[in-house]
């Protein structure tokens, strides 16, 4: 049985307010034809389908466009669950509907676990026994403990981890106990303790509050399909539990990170996987210097082979830049076919006296790093890591309540 495993799409990511449309279309006509030519049997997508809870109509076509595509092909089954960004309802909804394109979402952990695992059968091949999947979602705090008044961070910490270990080895059992020597698949959208990370991955169980490590999955899986972190990974060293990563580079910190999604062929005794890199329909440029290094790197740009106006993001070095450089650097780069999307300025060697308000702009900074600049400046009795935990919990039940 033949198996591709992605994850965070983020449809209807804007992008310092562009949309991704157009990369994200590339994307899925890229996979629909990578299905049809590998005869995948099963596609798993790890969570992160939509970029908010409240996806752009645009985006939400998109989706379902791809998956009626996807159920005509007659061949390939889907198996969709939900991740911190997603709307579990919102996914959930048409759930019903989309079985009969043979196409399993799981927004939410079901209240009766039970439900979260099931047999996909090779429809392909009679002989081949299929698989078993264990879907799980993200599991938000409700799913996973009960608040208890005055417990400290600590205590917070430790029974949350319990839990989701907990609800990993209660549907492991189920799928090991039904599967009977077939490949059993679990899913999982989730920060894994020793992962690398990038700048667009937000706070996602308290920080590390709810990390679990490679060796907290059961073995009864024969492979992990994680979702969360967007630069593709094994977790602790373990090939068979992974990240896919993000089809896209969703910020500019992932420019370099190569793009990927995962192949799996799984039979009764043995499961091979190997990578399918994902082009680069949209680039993502970074140039760091001074102000004339800055100009001299944008002049030798070269045309995107997929046709889409490279994005850029500029770092000025050195002392305070003219007022006309923002203007200057970004006309040239439109010259050169490509467009400007931010021009920062990198104060770490200018003296203090040199700073100004202006130098970095607070709609640039992401509220960790806001918080974090104050941070520096605190004096008080209580830890900053512990300060900084708290404030990544508070994001989180943030991003909860707005779904």
């Amino acid at each position: 049985m033949n198996i591709i495993h992605t994850s965070d799409w983020h449809l209807g990511q804007h992008f310092f307010d562009r949309d991704r449309f157009e990369e994200h279309d590339a994307f899925l006509r890229f996979l629909l034809e990578t299905i049809e030519t590998r005869q995948v049997d099963l596609l798993i997508v790890s969570g992160d389908i939509f970029d908010t809870a409240n996806p752009p109509r645009e985006a939400e076509r998109m989706y379902y466009r791809f998956l009626t595509r996807l159920g005509a092909l007659g061949t390939c089954a889907a198996v969709i669950v939900g991740g911190n960004h997603d709307s579990a309802p919102h996914l959930d909804a048409p759930a019903t509907i989309l079985e009969t394109l043979n196409i399993k979402v799981v927004g939410a952990l079901p209240e009766n676990t039970e439900e979260a695992v099931f047999h996909v059968p090779c429809q392909r091949d009679d002989t081949d026994p299929g698989v078993w999947v264990a879907a799980v979602p993200y599991l938000r705090d409700r799913d996973v403990r009960k608040a208890v008044a005055g417990e400290s961070f600590d205590e917070l910490s430790a029974r949350t981890r319990a839990g989701i270990r907990a609800a990993y080895a209660e549907i492991a059992e189920m799928a090991q106990a039904r599967s009977k020597g077939t490949p059993v698949i679990g899913t999982g959208h989730l920060t894994a303790l020793g992962s690398s990370v990038s700048d667009s991955e937000r706070t996602i169980h308290i920080g590390n509050l709810g990390s679990i490590s490679g060796g907290d999955f059961p073995d009864a899986f024969d492979y992990v399909a994680l979702g969360h972190i967007h630069t593709p990974q094994a977790v602790g060293g373990k090939e068979t539990i992974r990240y896919s990563g993000s089809p896209i580079a969703l910020s500019f910190s992932e420019a370099s990170h190569p793009k990927e999604i995962r192949f799996i062929h799984a039979t009764s005794g043995s499961l091979i996987q190997e990578p399918i890199s994902v082009p680069t329909f949209r680039p993502l440029l970074r140039f760091k210097g001074e102000a004339d290094t800055l100009k001299e790197n944008l002049t030798h740009l070269e045309a995107s082979d997929g046709g889409m106006t490279p994005w850029v993001e500029l770092t000025v070095e050195g002392s305070l830049p003219s007022t006309t450089l923002n203007e200057e650097l970004r006309t040239l780069a439109g010259e050169h076919g490509a467009e400007v999307l931010k021009v920062g300025l990198d104060t770490s060697h200018r003296p203090a006296a040199e700073l100004s308000p202006g130098d970095v702009s607070i709609s640039e900074l992401k509220p960790e790093e806001v918080f974090q600049r104050r941070l520096e400046a605190y004096e008080g009795d209580v830890p900053a890591d512990t300060l900084g935990q708290c404030f990544a919990h508070l994001l989180t039940l943030a991003q909860e309540a707005e779904k």
